[in-house]
């Protein structure tokens, strides 16, 4: 093997191999196999020759390329730096708009609430928390008629409910607030769309319309009052002229007539009647045309101790305890203190009638500051303010309480629901309550018995 290897010069230069052999040797003659292993050698040469030299043509391409990569990047460079200068901008930009709109959105007064297409709410603005008394964490993703516990959407795929939330759809509806409160909303429902016309949401703007559903209530109710008042008046004129007539002879019959004879007991009877009439005839004048009183300071504890002392026996025989918490500091008013005593008398004879199988009937007293538009509107012009200091006597009993519609039916005139009741307990209340500058309010419910509320200002 050694002599065959010397036999061999192999010279190798660049960038081509050259293969020299001088000389055969007797003993690769003579081993064909070797010779088939140096020409196999020199095969895997010449192949290690053609790839080094498309490894060389590669690397340079690849040099080339990076060259023209890098010559690119730099020209592109100062574009690329401007696109994220843009791109940082137009996202500073985006993030001030929405800032600016979610402000917007939180600071209107009405109630805003947007909904996906399924009625999911997804934004529930501070006036609609504030409005409704729900927490925005139990508003956001909660379906908007399961929280209302009302159809504020109306039910169906939105293709069909679509034409009728085109235009603004409205509505109107009680919601419970809180564990008591009752507040009356006006819904106004529309469609938000995209720049492509394509439906994207439901917006629901909320108003709370208590207020002015109260301011109504009570426009109508002076123009009832009003209307009736001078009817009762000519009403009361007209009889009151015949019925003196009518007692003048009845007193003349008296004396005709033997004490304990029968046609004394008719005439009586008749005279009882007639003493009957020229009272309802009385409080009517007194309703349509109440006099001048003289305003005194009143101590409003004294008082009610007083009416409740008066009361306390009539109390017991209808199975009735009065119960007194007066927790109002200086509970003076500026009031008469007779026609305050009647208008107690009125609202614990209504008590009483309320609860025919007995009950508690609660008389307390408190310090309180009114804010309410409605009712500071209510009171005499020299206590109108932004807010004012009242002091508020309660009477409220655990009766059999009344509807909505007859609640709101209370002070009108010869409104009764008793069949030998005038109707104008109340309604004489109501007007003692104005001319001492102060408010009479009631809540009630069936089954739930009534409380009203009078609402004296401090004396100044």
């Amino acid at each position: 093997m050694h002599n065959v290897l010397r036999s061999k010069h192999i010279e190798l230069k660049k960038p081509a191999i050259r293969i020299f052999i001088k000389r055969k040797s007797v003993a690769a003659e003579s081993n064909p196999s070797l010779e088939h292993n140096v020409e196999h050698y020199l095969q895997q040469i010449s192949d290690l020759r053609k790839e080094l030299y498309l490894e060389k043509e590669l690397v340079k391409k690849l040099k080339q390329t990076q060259e023209d990569w890098s010559e690119l990047i730099e020209k592109v460079q100062p574009t690329i730096q401007a696109l994220s200068e843009k791109i940082r901008e137009l996202q500073s930009n985006l993030h001030s708009k929405n800032q600016e709109l979610t402000n917007v959105l939180q600071s209107l007064s009405n109630g805003l609430i947007v909904t996906d297409l399924s009625g999911k709410i997804r934004t529930f603005n501070r006036a609609a928390v504030a409005i409704t008394g729900f927490r925005n964490e139990d508003a956001i993703n909660h379906n908007i008629n399961d929280l209302f516990q009302f159809l504020v959407l109306p039910k169906g795929a939105i293709k069909k409910i679509a034409p009728l939330l085109e235009d603004g759809y409205q509505q109107q509806f009680t919601l419970k607030k809180g564990t008591s409160e009752k507040i009356i909303l006006k819904s106004t429902t529309t469609l938000m769309r995209s720049d492509e016309n394509e439906l994207k949401g439901i917006i629901i703007n909320l108003v709370d319309i208590t207020q002015l559903k109260r301011l109504e209530e009570e426009a109508e109710r002076k123009n009832r009052m009003t209307a009736m008042g001078e009817i009762a008046m000519q009403v009361a004129h007209e009889l009151r002229n015949p019925l003196g007539s009518m007692e003048l002879f009845i007193s003349m019959m008296k004396m005709d007539f033997a004490p304990e004879s029968e046609e004394m007991s008719l005439v009586m009877h008749i005279n009882s009647a007639a003493r009957s009439m020229n009272h309802i005839i009385s409080n009517l004048l007194e309703y349509t045309k109440p006099r001048p009183i003289v305003l005194d300071e009143v101590y409003l504890h004294e008082l009610i101790n007083e009416f409740a002392e008066f009361s306390e026996f009539s109390a017991e025989q209808l199975g009735i305890l009065i119960e007194l918490e007066l927790k109002a500091g200086k509970a003076i008013i500026q009031g008469n203190k007779d026609l305050i005593k009647q208008l107690f008398h009125n609202l614990f004879v209504n008590a009483c009638q309320a609860m025919p199988e007995g009950g508690n009937l609660k008389i307390f007293t408190e310090n309180y500051i009114e804010k309410d538009p409605v009712i500071l509107k209510r009171l005499n012009k020299q206590f109108k303010k932004k807010q004012q200091s009242l002091i508020r006597v309660s009477f409220e009993d655990d009766g059999k309480g009344m509807t909505e519609d007859v609640r709101k039916k209370v002070f009108d005139p010869f409104f009764t629901t008793r069949e030998q009741g005038t109707g104008l307990g109340l309604s004489i209340a109501y007007t003692t309550m104005t001319s001492h500058g102060g408010v009479i309010m009631v809540e009630s419910a069936p089954d739930s018995g009534t409380k009203v509320d009078l609402l004296f200002p401090k004396a100044q």
